[in-house]
């Protein structure tokens, strides 16, 4: 696995462990907190696209580093 689906895994891992948090805090009223865990689901949803985006034009994923864009 290379760097970018590394990070992009590791984003996708975080909206899931987010939405867990969000529905738990919701079925408890705590809403405070529902805001708080949306608001990482919408962090890391922009860090999905950006890492794609860098991908899909033949960029790299990371400030200084090499890579092409997947093919298939």
């Amino acid at each position: 696995m290379s760097d970018w689906q590394h990070d992009l895994r590791n984003e996708l891992n975080l909206i899931l462990y987010a939405n867990s948090i969000a529905r738990e805090a919701l079925a408890q009223g705590q809403i405070d907190d529902v805001r708080s865990g949306l608001d990482r689901i919408d962090m890391a949803v922009v860090q999905c696209g950006a890492l794609l985006d860098r991908m899909a034009i033949g960029g790299s994923p990371r400030q200084g580093e090499t890579g092409t864009a997947p093919r298939g």
